[in-house]
């Protein structure tokens, strides 16, 4: 079991291009096992994710709405190996 910490990015505020060229070269770096959670406001993160991401190299945990207004996404995904 990987007992390394998850890294967490949140886009909420955040200049989108900037990272999501952060969480391509993170994800690039990162072991079979490691996790890595993002949030966002924007209601197709989830589909912005696939996109950046080679979709064959990881599995999606959690993809999900939360706050009490709804308008935060929170998608925790997992490198597979390869």
């Amino acid at each position: 079991m990987n007992t390394r910490p998850m890294d967490s990015f949140d886009l909420r505020q955040a200049i989108i291009p900037f990272s999501l060229l952060e969480i391509t070269n993170h994800f690039k770096k990162m072991e079979a096992g490691d996790v890595m959670e993002i949030i966002g406001s924007d209601a197709d993160i989830t589909t912005i994710v696939k996109r950046i991401l080679p979709f064959s190299q990881y599995e999606i945990l959690r993809s999900e709405r939360y706050g009490s207004d709804g308008l935060n996404i929170l998608v925790r995904l997992r490198k597979k190996a390869l």
